[in-house]
């Protein structure tokens, strides 16, 4: 079974209470930070096998609605460089839908201060859960994504993405 996801990468959090980020620092508004050009460098940690190392190349452009539309090549290690799209609108305050083409649902996120919630269904009953954390500097997020399959986790994708000049 091939499992690779990231991003939003915007890219997941069916990870332990313990693994989430503090609330606090900068307001993360996900459609700035990924307006333009971002690079990701991850580690995937799948359940059966080894870790492999995830590049992920990012580029956004607002759609003129208040969302943005997010197009990334992702190259993993042994493997073709695939390529993938998010669209992410506003649907109230703090919080979006969307879609992905890994996705065979809709996508759903919530903003809380410097966090990104987001979750989506997967081929294969495959659950994804993400939460990106932006760090102080503004121009890096840390992105934790699991995958769950009736509840226990397949794969963990730990990503540092960094906002473009």
């Amino acid at each position: 079974m091939r499992i690779l996801f990231l991003p939003l990468a915007l890219a997941a959090c069916s990870a332990d209470p313990s693994d989430s980020a503090p609330i606090g620092g900068p307001q993360l508004d996900p459609v700035a930070f990924f307006t333009g050009h971002a690079e990701g460098r991850a580690m995937l940690h799948k359940l059966m096998g080894k870790s492999e190392t995830v590049l992920v190349h990012s580029d956004g452009r607002a759609d003129g609605h208040g969302g943005v539309i997010l197009d990334q090549r992702i190259e993993e290690q042994g493997k073709a460089p695939r390529t993938r799209s998010w669209h992410l609108v506003p649907a109230g305050r703090d919080r979006f839908t969307g879609t992905l083409t890994d996705a065979t649902g809709p996508v759903t996120a919530a903003v809380t201060g410097p966090r990104l919630d987001i979750r989506y269904p997967m081929k294969g009953g495959l659950q994804a859960d993400q939460t990106l954390t932006l760090r102080a500097d503004g121009r890096t997020l840390d992105n934790r994504l699991t995958v769950t399959k009736f509840g226990v986790r397949l794969a963990r994708l730990d990503e540092v993405i960094t906002k473009g000049n």
